[in-house]
């Protein structure tokens, strides 16, 4: 048995975790060079999770505990108080749970916006952060199935540009991002793998659950979810404006578009990533009908066809200095040299299985 302690979040006067009790073993220490398949072995440990339901478990948070019984997936939510005003950037709560008597534990790892914060940003994942093709339905399936964090690529400039929007004015992480995707829980730790390896800010990730069943899963895939979680952590930090980081490929310009006709005075701007910027498409006309309704309420919203755009339109606002536009262009050139590793790894593993004769 074991637990996955999401990373959570504190506002200035409670604590927010989130986790899962398993009896699956984690998922292996991937390598960009693992064959088709280990890589597929790694993807059924990671989708095919035995979950403890019905299980206490207690969550202890600078000398207050709370305890939370999973539900019929596995997950527990726990919400503890908080008075402890550290200034820390982040903090730390732990989990305990028991079941026929094997004890196991995790740590939660917490964001914690102090004073200084200037702005949140609450962005998107796949085709935002990550290039994933969602909109080509095959490489999707081959990089969730096939690759590891290894084997995906950022998109160009994410890391410079989201560390500039952590980072705001003051020159310090001190911005908090959410990350709130349609990517199922099941990705969690490939997810967290991939940023860390790519120095893309990390932040509180807020999935969906994934499950077999055709009616749970046309529930789970309710694109709403993403627009209630945006609005939950808005009203969380009603002292913070916010930026949003969405794509073409999806429902996010219209989800957002929402926002801010719900609190036009809380968000900054509203930055669309153009999957497709080469091409025009039925997409981008959508996007633009978007862009027309949030300007309506003061609020900018941009088709951005990369990550030097948005960083452009975020120095012109004074969100980010000026020469950390300049940083982003630089490290959307180097990204753009580099080889897609998610592409080249499907093409190698396949090539190895077939030599193989596997």
């Amino acid at each position: 048995m074991r637990i996955e302690a999401y990373r959570g979040y504190a506002t200035r006067t409670a604590v927010f975790v989130s986790g899962r009790v398993l009896a699956s073993r984690a998922p292996g220490v991937l390598r960009e060079r693992d064959n088709l398949w280990r890589n597929l072995v790694d993807a059924y440990h990671r989708f095919g999770t035995d979950e403890v339901p019905h299980v206490p478990v207690t969550v202890a948070f600078a000398g207050h505990e709370r305890t939370a019984e999973t539900d019929a997936n596995g997950y527990y939510h726990v919400e503890l108080p908080r008075a402890d005003g550290s200034g820390e950037a982040w903090l730390t709560a732990a989990a305990r749970c028991s079941l026929q008597g094997e004890d196991v534990s995790a740590t939660h790892e917490i964001v914690a916006p102090g004073g200084e914060a200037e702005f949140g940003v609450i962005s998107d994942l796949d085709d935002t952060v990550i290039e994933t093709n969602v909109t080509r339905i095959l490489t999707a399936a081959k990089l969730t199935f096939i690759g590891n964090a290894k084997t995906r690529k950022p998109l160009e400039g994410v890391a410079a540009l989201y560390a500039s929007l952590q980072s705001g004015t003051v020159g310090r992480a001190v911005n908090p991002i959410f990350y709130v995707s349609s990517s199922p829980w099941n990705l969690y730790d490939l997810l967290c793998h991939f940023m860390e390896l790519n120095e893309i800010p990390k932040g509180p990730m807020f999935l969906r659950d994934y499950e077999i069943h055709p009616k749970k899963l046309a529930k789970t895939r309710d694109h709403r979810s993403k627009l209630d979680r945006t609005l939950q952590i808005m009203a969380h930090f009603p002292e913070l404006p916010f930026l949003l980081v969405g794509d073409s490929g999806q429902h996010d310009a219209g989800l957002y578009a929402e926002a801010a006709t719900l609190h036009p005075h809380r968000i900054k701007a509203i930055y669309i990533r153009d999957v497709d910027p080469a091409t025009a498409t039925k997409r981008d006309d959508h996007v633009r009908e978007h862009i027309k309704t949030a300007a309506a309420h003061g609020v900018p919203m941009l088709l951005a066809p990369d990550s030097q755009a948005m960083a452009h339109h975020a120095a012109e606002l004074g969100l980010i200095p000026a020469r950390k536009e300049a940083e982003v262009k630089v490290e959307v050139a180097k990204d753009h040299e580099r080889p897609n590793p998610g592409a080249a790894a499907v093409t190698e593993a396949l090539g190895i299985e077939h030599s193989t004769g596997r």
